[in-house]
């Protein structure tokens, strides 16, 4: 093959990439199966921002976090300032609606990696690999970071929010409790409930379109005794935020479940 018959062929499938998107949609009291797209739903990657959901399970299992607004930590200098509004105080409510990096980096720290550890053994958290310690707040990226070692698959995400829902990890009763408080996101038809945690792996590859960034919505909706676990996945050059939630509401009405008695 000629060098420029092999430069063709690499810009041939560089252009071909598109978005590839990972759905798996379960009914969390029987395991069944509703939904499911995408083919990688075996691979692991960084949770990001989504690891928010047991960080916030540890936090007030361990005591770190009491309820909603307890304990506001003030915003300082050299903290993580990605977003305006992660410059100020922060409360556990906030902390999750905000995503705010630095409140994480602040519980881990008090958790401890010895303690962070053994609660990702119990709850079987993807491939629990704490291996980068315990990061400060500020630049350095944490273990949950797309850098990181710490990985997890939409399979795992899944049964994750299933042992959570059914009592089913090492928890107090209280810290499942607030964690859904704090994970609440909006009223769907029919007298259904939404809950998740958004992820993103940042605006990797900016300047280099071989790399592609990805992104998560994982939770689960509820009604009564009825909940049905999920996770998102998408990976694509560029990601557009904003559509992860409305994406996952569609997946879940076209499954008929919103309808349902």
């Amino acid at each position: 093959m000629t060098l420029l018959r092999f430069v063709l062929c690499l810009l041939c499938f560089f252009t071909s990439i598109v978005a590839e998107e990972c759905f798996l949609l379960i009914n969390g009291n029987s395991g069944e199966t509703v939904s499911q797209l995408g083919s990688q739903l075996d691979e692991r990657m960084s949770p990001c921002s989504t690891f928010k959901i047991p960080l916030s399970l540890m936090g007030y299992d361990a005591g770190i976090l009491k309820d909603e607004q307890t304990p506001i930590w003030q915003f300082q200098e050299g903290y993580d300032d990605f977003l305006d509004t992660w410059k100020g105080p922060q409360s556990p409510e906030s902390w999750m609606q905000y995503s705010c990096v630095w409140y994480s980096k602040l519980i881990s720290c008090r958790l401890g990696l010895k303690k962070m550890q053994d609660y990702l053994a119990a709850f079987s958290y993807g491939n629990q690999d704490m291996s980068v310690g315990i990061i400060m707040p500020g630049k350095a990226d944490p273990a949950w970071f797309h850098s990181s070692p710490l990985k997890i698959s939409s399979k795992e995400q899944v049964d994750f929010i299933r042992k959570m829902l059914q009592n089913k990890l090492q928890v107090s009763s209280h810290a499942i409790d607030m964690t859904k408080t704090i994970l609440f996101k909006e009223e769907l038809a029919q007298d259904w409930k939404l809950f998740g945690k958004t992820g993103w792996s940042g605006s990797i590859g900016r300047n280099d379109d071989t790399v592609l960034e990805y992104a998560w919505f994982v939770g689960w909706i509820e009604k009564d005794t009825r909940i049905f676990p999920f996770a998102y996945f998408i990976r694509d050059k560029k990601i557009v935020l904003d559509q992860r939630i409305p994406r996952v509401k569609q997946l879940i009405t076209e499954t008929a479940i919103l309808n349902s008695q």
